[in-house]
């Protein structure tokens, strides 16, 4: 893992970031930038935290896919309702 506490510290950061934005508005742009930061904090934590070095480049890949791929599914659901 390289530089975890700064890592760490952008999770934080980040989130806070997340939380603010949804206390001040509901506009569709803040809700697709909570989307995009949090798909962002997906990255970080699968590439720091998971420790999927060794393994298949298609199960890295799946799970690299896995974050954006659900917050456009969850911007779609909110768009259609």
């Amino acid at each position: 893992m390289k530089n975890t506490h700064l890592i760490w510290l952008l999770l934080i950061a980040t989130t806070l970031a997340s939380f603010a934005l949804a206390e001040d508005s509901i506009q569709p742009w803040v809700i697709g930038l909570i989307l995009v930061l949090t798909s962002l904090k997906g990255a970080l934590i699968i590439d720091s935290f998971m420790e999927l070095h060794g393994v298949h480049h298609l199960v890295r890949r799946a799970m690299h896919l896995y974050c954006p791929v659900l917050a456009i599914m969850i911007w779609g659901i909110l768009q259609f309702q």
